[in-house]
């Protein structure tokens, strides 16, 4: 009996396009019209942050970043040299004008109340719940904040779009927020004995899963991020960029204004080639893509990003750099080698399926095609051995499938990962 005819992959392939699909409808940076799609961060299916309201006294209308249109982003992931494509951070002095900047001046009125969110975040192979107590003055401060600016911020020259968006982080009311935050944040890396680079992405993984929402308003504070449970693409990375920095970390935000999008960046020291495109800041300093509007390993981007327009605006003047991207670059080197092999099963066995059927009909029929034992003999034997070569490629097949959405379906367990591509031995099979 011949084999089944192998199965396609499209709905596994869908999965993994789901950022890109997304992105063809995205709208973070203001200044065009157009929305993200809401599957880009809902956690509905139990992979994500969910955010549980405890109480709403807050009856301040929600903000949100007005949105805008986003070019196509491509389908696969993106590779090559360094970019800095007329990329600002912050060198040039930023001349004295009248615009208004957003400033957080917490409401007194609501001094002393929280309000407490919880957060569950699936992280490797477990999942990590904290509770959050927002302090209502900040919220309302938030709130209450002229933001107005950035309804059209993706029109304004570097120097502004620089000066508003730092303005997201001054203050030491943001930094006691920040400070909070991360107060839990590191509980959770204490007691499960994170290292500090498993800590590093589960805080990626902590912003990522919050889900993705971008309603018409203005570009919300991180405290509100957190009070809503929701931000789009540059709300949910300068939370991000706050969590990175006070862990020592040097990031920057980084603008995409003809793809109307931003991410969170943090710098590497390159050593040899990395595999993925940099952004460089005016100093020099180097930024890799970290995407927040939902889970994406570190490093990884659209192809539209390896070459375009960047606007990179650093948080901080120093601090760490990310070191551990080499894994990174091997999951993804890996995914492009599994996905050639995948195509090759697959074209090989529909044919050798076509081959047996035909092989199989004459055996049955063999009155009308062999007229003596030995033909009969050998056209059996020739069947049987490309059956067992059928079966064998069908193995290297379904093996390399297994490894694939394992790599599509886990980008927050980075060692996990590896350590399943490296003892799978897909890439050592011949063929």
């Amino acid at each position: 009996m011949a084999p089944a005819r192998s199965s396609k992959i499209s709905l596994a392939i869908l999965g993994f396009l789901l950022l890109t699909a997304c992105m063809l409808v995205c709208g973070c940076v203001n200044g065009n019209n157009g929305d993200i799609g809401n599957e880009m961060g809902d956690a509905g299916d139990g992979s994500g942050s969910s955010p549980t309201p405890q109480g709403n006294p807050d009856n301040t209308e929600n903000s949100g970043s007005a949105g805008t249109a986003q070019s196509s982003a491509g389908t696969d992931t993106g590779t090559g040299a360094d970019t800095g494509n007329n990329a600002y951070a912050g060198g040039a002095d930023i001349t004295a004008d009248t615009k208004v900047y957003p400033v957080l001046v917490p409401d007194a009125a609501y001094e002393g109340k929280t309000v407490r969110r919880t957060f569950t975040t699936k992280f490797e192979n477990r999942q990590f719940t904290i509770d959050i107590d927002v302090d209502m003055a900040l919220l309302k401060g938030a709130r209450n904040a002229d933001k107005s600016l950035g309804r059209k911020i993706a029109k304004e020259s570097p120097e502004v779009q620089y000066k508003f968006y730092r303005s997201y982080f001054e203050g030491m009311e943001n930094s006691d927020f920040f400070d909070a935050l991360i107060k839990q944040l590191r509980y959770i890396k204490i007691t499960e004995r994170l290292s500090d680079e498993e800590y590093l992405e589960y805080l990626v993984t902590f912003v990522q899963q919050i889900p993705y929402n971008s309603p018409e308003g203005n570009t919300r504070f991180p405290v509100e991020v957190i009070y809503d449970g929701m931000g789009d693409c540059d709300e949910k990375s300068m939370l991000l960029m706050g969590l990175l920095e006070k862990s020592g970390y040097d990031t920057a935000l980084l603008l995409f204004p003809k793809l109307g999008h931003a991410v969170c960046g943090i710098k590497i020291v390159p050593q040899g080639d990395v595999g993925f495109t940099t952004y460089s800041a005016d100093d020099g300093r180097k930024y890799l893509y970290i995407e927040a509007t939902t889970p994406y390993y570190i490093g990884l981007y659209p192809d539209a990003f390896a070459n375009t327009d960047v606007l990179v605006i650093p948080l901080s003047d120093g601090g760490m750099p990310y070191t551990k991207y080499n894994y990174v670059a091997y999951i993804v080197d890996s995914k492009k080698k599994i996905e050639k092999r995948i195509d090759y099963f697959k074209t090989t066995l529909d044919g050798w399926y076509d081959e047996l059927e035909e092989m199989k009909y004459k055996l049955i029929n063999y009155k009308q095609y062999y007229s003596t034992q030995l033909e009969y003999d050998t056209a059996y034997q020739r069947y049987k051995n490309r059956v067992d070569e059928y079966n064998r490629y069908f193995e290297y097949y379904q093996k390399n499938i297994e490894v694939w959405n394992e790599i599509v379906d886990r980008p927050y367990d980075v060692e996990g990962v590896r350590r399943t591509i490296f003892n799978s031995k897909v890439n050592d099979i011949e063929y």
